[in-house]
């Protein structure tokens, strides 16, 4: 006996993976950011999805913030931190820590000033907003570095401040929810802020790298087997997320981050010898990023819908602050990234950051994505503000992916970085 609502389920997921594809194909046919495209297909399937009936089924998915969080983040995180050149990430990891950890708290600092002054939301609220909206999502643009063939300094730069940038937006976003909500003020609250970022940062790493030992260790016993290497894997990065984020309550995404970066140096002379296994691994996890962002950014592109529909009721008000935050949050970029990396230009004795590389991480670095509307809905449903929370978070996150979105390429081939 057939059960209909999975049956449909799994009709729903089916075409949200004909859809992607056919997209992926005709965006890159006319060189249009993918991710960026999926959002705009998203937003029109809501629009006409009424009329649509063969799209009921894919109106059955729901992706929740825990959704996000545990399916999606590890397999979009885990081969980002793989991937990145372990010598090159090297070479550039003072700036990119910079951009990642001070250069967030500024920025943080920035946004949450500037809506807390010009917006409705109190202090507290503004710096968590300005938190959550911190947190950098440039896939769009790390893709199109692949197809214009940037140099790998660029990416690197730009993909690793991604990374920690995330955890980082994630941890500080979590500190300052708990001090709100906290009874605790004072001298106490500024002692423990900063103690508890430490702790959950550091916390994370460390399960991560445990874990990618333990991962090296077993995965010995099948050196020439590369389908048990991609299930073992896979283990891992959704151990190492689950382990700290909902069990040790420390950073998942640090714990992630530490198990590919780990588990990528333990193995990395088995790759060196194992051609095979590592082109299974990259085939294996391009695709689950694949599958991960088609669903994050069609679905985002479906929600942001809704965010439309509330802008034709809003009133001037309502739209001057979501105009607020929008100039806040590219002032921030501004600031950190001229700031921090004209600083290493003039103190450090390493490379220095071309102006090129640093008009595009201020622009195309500075996109937001799936990650601060996930922060966002996972508010609880009673927070004051919340709403307000939502619309300024889909207000900027709409308008990165579709300005800056669809700008950085024409910036790239100006600048001559091709």
């Amino acid at each position: 006996m057939h059960e209909p609502g999975i049956v449909l389920l799994v009709i729903g997921v089916l075409e949200l993976l004909l859809l992607a594809s056919l997209s992926a194909v005709a965006f890159r046919r006319i060189r249009f950011p993918y991710t960026v495209g999926l959002v705009i297909v998203g937003v029109v399937l809501a629009v006409a999805g009424p009329h649509l009936s063969f799209l009921e089924p894919l109106r059955l998915i729901r992706l929740t913030p825990d959704v996000v969080l545990y399916l999606f983040l590890p397999t979009l995180l885990f081969p980002a931190a793989v991937q990145l050149d372990p010598s090159l990430l090297k070479r550039n990891l003072y700036p990119i820590l910079l951009l990642a950890l001070p250069g967030m708290i500024l920025s943080t600092a920035i946004v949450g000033g500037v809506v807390g002054a010009l917006t409705p939301l109190s202090w507290s609220t503004a710096l968590l907003l300005g938190a959550l909206i911190s947190a950098t999502d440039p896939i769009a643009v790390v893709a199109l570095f692949k197809e214009l063939n940037v140099p790998n300094r660029l990416s690197v730069l730009v993909d690793g401040e991604s990374l920690f940038n995330d955890a980082t937006a994630i941890v500080l976003f979590t500190v300052i929810l708990s001090t709100i909500d906290s009874e605790i003020r004072g001298l106490s609250l500024l002692l423990q802020g900063p103690t508890s970022f430490v702790v959950v940062s550091l916390g994370g790493l460390g399960v991560g790298a445990i874990l990618a030992a333990l991962y090296a260790a077993v995965v010995r016993l099948a050196e020439d087997d590369p389908l048990v290497e991609i299930a073992l894997s896979t283990v891992l990065a959704y151990t190492a997320f689950v382990v700290a984020h909902y069990y040790l309550d420390v950073s998942g995404i640090m714990a992630v981050l530490g198990a590919g970066f780990v588990g990528r140096q333990l193995r990395r002379r088995h790759f060196e010898k194992a051609e095979e296994t590592r082109a299974y691994l990259q085939h294996y996890w391009s695709y689950a990023a694949f599958v991960a962002n088609s669903f994050v950014f069609l679905f985002l592109g479906i929600g942001g819908n809704t965010f439309l529909n509330r802008l034709r009721a809003a009133s001037i008000a309502d739209l001057s602050y979501i105009a607020y935050a929008i100039v806040a949050v590219v002032v921030a970029r501004l600031v950190v990234v001229y700031g921090f990396l004209g600083l290493w230009n003039r103190c450090a004795r390493g490379e220095p950051i071309d102006r090129r590389y640093q008009a595009i991480i201020f622009w195309g670095g500075g996109m937001r994505g799936a990650l601060p509307l996930v922060l966002a809905l996972s508010l609880p449903v009673a927070f004051e503000q919340r709403a307000l929370i939502l619309d300024l978070t889909a207000g900027v996150v709409l308008f990165t992916l579709l300005i800056i979105g669809t700008t950085t390429g024409r910036l790239i081939r100006s600048l001559q970085l091709r």
